[in-house]
C-alpha cells in the first residue's frame, strides 16, 4: 500500500470542469477525496483524544466522539436521566452497561472490537438507560466504526499464530522456518492461496457494504420494524430490556437484516443481505470467541452466539437465495452443539426473585432484567428447536435434535414476557401459574391418554406450544425417514396423531378468529397433520421429476420416483386427509390480518396446500366434495376409548368414513364442493403478497406456475 496521503493523490479535471481524484494504488477515479480512504485504509490520521482510537476519516471520528459525550449525560439523584431526556421512550433501548468478554490469548485486536462492545469505549454508569438511536449517527458508528478497514482479513488467520503475519497489512509472510518445507512447498503455497482468498473476500464484503449505501436511518428503521413486525411471531428477544450496547455486532446485524425484509424500499433486500453476509462471516470465523462471551446477567456463556445463530439461520432459510437456504441447513446443527458446550442444557432451576410492588425501583428493575436474561437464554435454545422442525419439514429429512428428550423448561407466560414495565412484570408473575416443567415431561404427558385432564398443562404459552408442535413434526419426519416402517424409539403414526389431537382439543380448538397468535399455531398444526398424512416435500420432488420441472427448493430425493401413480394417490385416504387439512389452512390464511402474516412457517404452509391441490388437479380430480362439518378426530379415524373435554366418546361418523373411502359426492347431504383450480389462483395471490418479506416465496411461486400450467393443459384436453 502506498504511503502517500490521499490528499496528495493525482487530480485530474474532467471536461465538464469538475475535479476528480485518482487513487495512486488502484487507479480508480473518485469525485470526492474522502473516498480515497477505501484503498488508503491503513493510514488513520484522525485520533480520538479520549480513547486513542484511530480513524481514517474526520466524519467517522466525529460520530465516534458523540458516544463519549453520551457517556457523561447528567443523571439525577434517583439514577434517572436528566429532564432533557424525559419523554423520550422507546424500546428497545440502550443501557450503558459493561459488556467486555474475555479476550483469548494471542488474538489480535480486530476492528469493531471483535464484534462486541469495548469497555473502554462504553463506560458503565450503573443502571442508567439511554435511548438507542436518538441521534442517527450512533447506530452506524456502533456497527461500522470504519468500514474502510478490511477487518475480515485477520479473523481466520488467528489460529496460525502471530509469526505468520505482517503486523501492518495482515498478510502472510514467508518464514525462514517453514516446519521443514521450502518456500515453494505445498504448505506455504496453501497458506498463500488462503491469504489471497481471504483478502478477496474481505475486499468484496467491504465494497458490497459501501456500494449499498447503508445509512443510519436505514439501520434505525430496520431495528424498529424487526421488533414491531417480526418479533411478535418469533419472540426470542425481550424487547423491553433489550440493549444494543450489550449485544454483539453479529446479533445486531442479523436483527437489522431481518428488519430489512419488512421495508418497502427497492434496495432494502440487497442491503439486508449484505449485512447478513457480514454477520455470517463474523460468526463463521470468530465463533470460538463469541462462544466464551458472557453478558452482564447471563447465567452462562454463549447466549449471544445462540441468538445470533437462530436469527441468522432464520433469515437464510427464508431467503430467495438458494445458497443461503442451503447454508441454514448445513450450519443449523451447530446451534445445539454450541448450547451443549456452553452448558445451557445442564442448568438447574432458574434462580431469580420476584420482588414485591413496594420494593425500590432499582431492585424491581434489576430483578426484571435478571429474569429476562434467563428467559431469553432459554428461548435462544428453544428457538433452535423450532427452527429445527421447520428445516426438517422443508428439507424432507429427519431433525437434527431429539426433541422429546429436551430437558429445558417450558417458556414463560406470554403476558409476563410481553410486560413493558417492571411493575407489570411483577403483576403477571404473581398470578397463579402452573409449574414450569421440562419439555421432556410434557412430551411424556402428551402421549398419555390422561393429558386432557392434567391441570398442570391447562395453560401453556404460545412459545411453548410452538416447541411442542415442532417436536411432533420431528417425530413425523422420523417416520418418513424410516419409510413408514417401525423403528426403535419412534412412536407410530397413530400415536403421533393422538398427540396432535390432544394439543388441538386442549389448546387450539374453538373460535380463534380474534387471536392472531392462535391462528398462526392452527396453521402450523394443520401443516404438521397434512405432512403426517402426505409428506408435501416428497410429493413436490416427485411431481417435479415426473414433469421435468427444475426447482431449487428441496434437494434431490432419496425415494424412488419411478412408478409413482398420481391418479391412485389422489384417491387414497391419506390424500383425502391432506386435502381436508389443506382446505382448513387456506381458510385460516385468508382470515389472517395482512400486518401479521409474518410467521416463518406461512410460506411453506401455503406451498404445501398448493402442492396437494396441484397433485389432485394434475391427477385428474380438479374438484372435491367434502363434509360440511368436520371433526378432526374422525378425520384420523381415532376410535379411541379416552374421553374428550366435553365428556363424549370420539367415534368416526358415517359421512367421514364414506369420504375417506372415496364414496362421497356433491349429491351427498350436507356436502360442500370446492374447485381446486380456482383456489390455486387465490393461493398464488397470497404467496405473491408475502414474497416481498420472505424471498423463498419467489421460488415457490415459480414451481407453482408450472404446476398450474400443466393442470390447465390437462383440464383443457380432458374437456
Amino acid at each position: 500500500m502506498s504511503s502517500a496521503s490521499p490528499r496528495l493523490a493525482d487530480r485530474r479535471a474532467s471536461s465538464r470542469g469538475t475535479t476528480n481524484f485518482t487513487c495512486g494504488t488502484c487507479q480508480r477515479i473518485f469525485t470526492k477525496a474522502e473516498h480515497l480512504t477505501v484503498c488508503y485504509s491503513k493510514s488513520k490520521p484522525y485520533s480520538c483524544s479520549q480513547c486513542s482510537k484511530e480513524f481514517g476519516r474526520q466524519d467517522v471520528l466525529s460520530r465516534h466522539q458523540k458516544l463519549h459525550a453520551k457517556a457523561v449525560t447528567p443523571v439525577t439523584e434517583n439514577g434517572s436521566l436528566s429532564s432533557s431526556m424525559e419523554g423520550h421512550h422507546f424500546s428497545p433501548r440502550v443501557e450503558m452497561g459493561n459488556f467486555n468478554p474475555p479476550q483469548p490469548p494471542g488474538m489480535p485486536v480486530i476492528p469493531g472490537d471483535a464484534f462486541v462492545n469495548n469497555q473502554q469505549q462504553f463506560q458503565s454508569i450503573g443502571n442508567t438507560s439511554l435511548p438507542v438511536w436518538s441521534e442517527a449517527d450512533d447506530m452506524l458508528e456502533l456497527l461500522t466504526s470504519d468500514f474502510s478497514t478490511p477487518w475480515p482479513l485477520t479473523l481466520p488467520m488467528t489460529q496460525f499464530g502471530p509469526s505468520l503475519f505482517d503486523g501492518v497489512n495482515g498478510s502472510v509472510l514467508p518464514s525462514s522456518a517453514n516446519n521443514g518445507q521450502n518456500s515453494d512447498g505445498q504448505g506455504h503455497q496453501a497458506m498463500q492461496q488462503m491469504s489471497r482468498l481471504i483478502s478477496v473476500l474481505s475486499s468484496n464484503l467491504t465494497a458490497e457494504i459501501q456500494n449499498t449505501g447503508i445509512t443510519s436511518p436505514f439501520l434505525d428503521t430496520c431495528m424498529h420494524v424487526f421488533f414491531d413486525k417480526f418479533a411478535p411471531s418469533f419472540p426470542v428477544l425481550h424487547r423491553a430490556t433489550f440493549t444494543v450496547k450489550e449485544s454483539s455486532h453479529p446479533l445486531i446485524l442479523n436483527i437489522v437484516a431481518l428488519g430489512s425484509l419488512f421495508i418497502g424500499a427497492k434496495d432494502a433486500v440487497a442491503k439486508g443481505e449484505a449485512l447478513w453476509r457480514l454477520a455470517h462471516i463474523a460468526v463463521a470465523t470468530n465463533w470460538k470467541h463469541l462462544m466464551v462471551t458472557k453478558g452482564l446477567r447471563d447465567s452462562c456463556e454463549g447466549v449471544q452466539l445462540l441468538l445470533t445463530a437462530v436469527l441468522g439461520q432464520t433469515y437464510a432459510l427464508m431467503s430467495k437465495n438458494e445458497s443461503l437456504r442451503m447454508t441454514s441447513q448445513i450450519f443449523h446443527g451447530l446451534g445445539f452443539y454450541w448450547a451443549r458446550q456452553c452448558g445451557m442444557f445442564n442448568l438447574g432451576l432458574p434462580s431469580y426473585n420476584v420482588p414485591s410492588l413496594d420494593a425500590s425501583e432499582e431492585q424491581k428493575l434489576e430483578c426484571w432484567k435478571v429474569w429476562a436474561a434467563q428467559e431469553v437464554q432459554n428461548r435462544a435454545v428453544l428457538g433452535h428447536y423450532i427452527l429445527d422442525g421447520h428445516i426438517s419439514q422443508f428439507s424432507g429429512y429427519a431433525a437434527c435434535a431429539r426433541h422429546v428428550t429436551n430437558p429445558l423448561q417450558m417458556a414463560a407466560s406470554d403476558a409476563a414476557f410481553d410486560a413493558t414495565t417492571a411493575d407489570d412484570w411483577i403483576h403477571q408473575m404473581r398470578k397463579a401459574e402452573p409449574s414450569r416443567r421440562s419439555f421432556r415431561e410434557v412430551f411424556v404427558a402428551l402421549f398419555s391418554s390422561k393429558y386432557l385432564h392434567m391441570d398442570d398443562y391447562s395453560s401453556l404459552s404460545n412459545f411453548t406450544l410452538r416447541v411442542l408442535l415442532e417436536g411432533l413434526q420431528s417425530l413425523a419426519a422420523d417416520i418418513q425417514e424410516a419409510g413408514g416402517q417401525p423403528c426403535i424409539g419412534t412412536p407410530s403414526r397413530t400415536e403421533i396423531a393422538h398427540a396432535l389431537i390432544r394439543i388441538y382439543q386442549k389448546h387450539l380448538q374453538g373460535d380463534q378468529s380474534s387471536c392472531v397468535d392462535r391462528m398462526e399455531m392452527l396453521i402450523r398444526w394443520h401443516s404438521i397433520c397434512l405432512n403426517l398424512a402426505a409428506p408435501s416435500t416428497a410429493l413436490c420432488r416427485r411431481m417435479c421429476v415426473a414433469y421435468d420441472i427444475q426447482q431449487e427448493l428441496h434437494g434431490t430425493s432419496r425415494e424412488a420416483i419411478a412408478g409413482f401413480d398420481l391418479v391412485a394417490w389422489s384417491q387414497s385416504s391419506d390424500a383425502l386427509r391432506a386435502v381436508l387439512h389443506a382446505l382448513a389452512i387456506q381458510r385460516i390464511v385468508e382470515q389472517m390480518p395482512l400486518g401479521r402474516s409474518h410467521a416463518i412457517h406461512l410460506p411453506s404452509a401455503i406451498f404445501a396446500v398448493s402442492t396437494i391441490y396441484c397433485a389432485r388437479c394434475i391427477g385428474g380430480f380438479p374438484t372435491i366434495s367434502t363434509p360440511r362439518n368436520i371433526s378432526w378426530e374422525t378425520v384420523w379415524e381415532l376410535d379411541v376409548s379416552e374421553m374428550t373435554q366435553s365428556n363424549t366418546f370420539i367415534t368416526p361418523d358415517r359421512n367421514m368414513r364414506a369420504f375417506l373411502n372415496g364414496e362421497y359426492s356433491r349429491s351427498t347431504p350436507n356436502a360442500t364442493t370446492t374447485n381446486l383450480v380456482y383456489e390455486l389462483n387465490s393461493l398464488q395471490i397470497i404467496l405473491n403478497s408475502i414474497s416481498s418479506r420472505w424471498g423463498v416465496s419467489h421460488e415457490m411461486d415459480g414451481v407453482l406456475q408450472r404446476w398450474i400450467s400443466i393442470a390447465n393443459e390437462r383440464h383443457s384436453s380432458a374437456g
